[in-house]
């Protein structure tokens, strides 16, 4: 992501960004809040009524300003980032208070005004600051007939593409199950080359349970010696590791990356993958941490009231959290445990933000979204007389409905905001072609 510009004075302030992969939609998730002000260029449907009397409808890229009212994230199959707001500048084509839903667009200039910039924030900015183009991995898990191409980069792991093919069981028929998996290893190359990703990624995992991995690859040397297109493309298969998985489906993606093989690969590709590449760190102490709870039980805690218990001891080696516990929607529990966070870095502990859409976040995440490994053994024989206190809210739960009100009585820009649009560049304009 390309950040154009940023002012924030003592929390408050705006950044001019330009998301250019997928990996931003991420960050950009993580940094907006309910309450923020966006302005940016946005498709609206326009009806219009002719003459005539019939309706004509059109798609117009305007300019709009939207309170943050809802925000939605998806990566399955498809990537969708979306941005549902109310509109608190007035124009021709969208009156003051209205609903837009605003889907964010790759190298599409959008500026985030805030009011509450927090070091989870500059965290976030810090990373995009760091982050490299091209730097992820991909991995084809696969078994007969079935193929999961997935990437896995810095903040995000996304399945690209599924490829299945009927392949028979019966050994009579042996020449016909041989000529199936020769059309399903032809679907899965296909899937590679899909916009050049084979190219663009630095490693593919190949895994599979049995030697299916071992024929595709067999496959693949075979098709690059005798092809014409691939003359020159043999360098390529250099990038290719094979490793065994239990299936040939999503959920054998994490034991794929907790393999030590795999972890040795990675770590002697040219990027420092420990700087670049947080699923991996992410992986390793979500591993380390369930290695100490089987040896240990005392030097550990998750929940939230087990490791705030620990943290008031001073002892916290190593903190894991979520992001969805980091970016809390009540200001107050965000601010709670951006101290503790902070205090813990103060102390020399270590702090890792898992991202819920990695396999070792969604794990996490089933452990209430926070845990930590400790100095020294604690007991946690304290009586819980808060009942249900510690319970995080469910994984994937939508932001809270909020009740509809006049859009003239909530929305209505006074002087006072106004003044600080102007104050930090943010002025309107209804010119698409504008500069942002």
């Amino acid at each position: 992501m390309k950040i154009l510009s940023k002012k924030i004075i003592k929390g408050v302030g705006f950044i001019k960004v330009v998301p250019e992969e997928d990996d931003d939609f991420w960050h950009l998730y993580n940094l907006l809040s309910v309450g923020d002000i966006i302005k940016t260029s946005t498709h609206r449907k326009i009806v219009k009524e002719s003459q005539t009397g019939t309706k004509v409808s059109e798609k117009r890229r305007i300019f709009v300003f939207l309170k943050v009212h809802e925000i939605n994230y998806w990566a399955d199959q498809y990537l969708l980032l979306s941005i549902k707001g109310r509109n608190c500048q007035e124009s021709h084509w969208l009156s003051l208070g209205q609903f837009h839903t605003y889907e964010v667009e790759l190298n599409q200039k959008i500026v985030i005004y805030k009011e509450n910039w927090d070091r989870f924030h500059y965290a976030i900015l810090d990373q995009i600051k760091q982050q490299q183009t091209l730097s992820e991995v991909a991995a084809f898990i696969m078994e007969e007939g079935v193929g999961h191409l997935c990437l896995i980069g810095s903040a995000t792991t996304r399945l690209k593409q599924k490829v299945e093919k009927q392949i028979t069981k019966k050994r009579s028929a042996n020449e016909q199950r041989e000529k199936a998996m020769e059309e399903f290893f032809k679907a899965c190359l296909a899937a590679l080359e899909q916009d050049s990703l084979f190219e663009q990624v630095k490693c593919l995992i190949v895994a599979s349970p049995g030697y299916v991995k071992d024929d595709f690859y067999q496959f693949l040397r075979n098709i690059f010696q005798k092809e014409e297109k691939y003359k020159g493309k043999q360098k390529m298969l250099d990038k290719i590791f094979l490793v065994r998985s239990s299936s040939g489906y999503l959920n054998s993606l994490m034991e794929i990356l907790q393999d030590q093989q795999v972890q040795q690969r990675l770590e002697n590709t040219k990027q420092n993958i420990r700087k670049i590449f947080r699923a991996m760190q992410e992986v390793m102490i979500l591993e380390k941490f369930f290695e100490q709870l089987r040896i240990d039980i005392t030097k550990v805690a998750y929940g939230k009231k087990d490791v705030e218990f620990a943290h008031s001891l001073g002892a916290i080696q190593t903190l894991l959290i979520s992001d969805k516990v980091a970016r809390a929607k009540d200001p107050k529990v965000r601010r709670q445990w951006l101290k503790v966070i902070e205090e813990i870095k103060n102390k020399g502990g270590e702090v890792f933000i898992f991202s819920s859409l990695h396999p070792s976040g969604k794990q996490l995440n089933n452990y209430t979204g926070i845990a930590a490994i400790l100095y020294v053994s604690v007991s946690f024989d304290y009586e819980d007389d808060d009942e249900d206190e510690d319970e995080q809210e469910p994984v994937g739960q939508q932001i809270h409905q909020q009740q509809h009100q006049h859009a003239q009585d909530e929305f209505k820009m006074d002087m006072v905001v106004q003044k600080k649009f102007e104050e930090f560049g943010m002025e309107d304009g209804d010119d698409v072609d504008d500069d942002i």
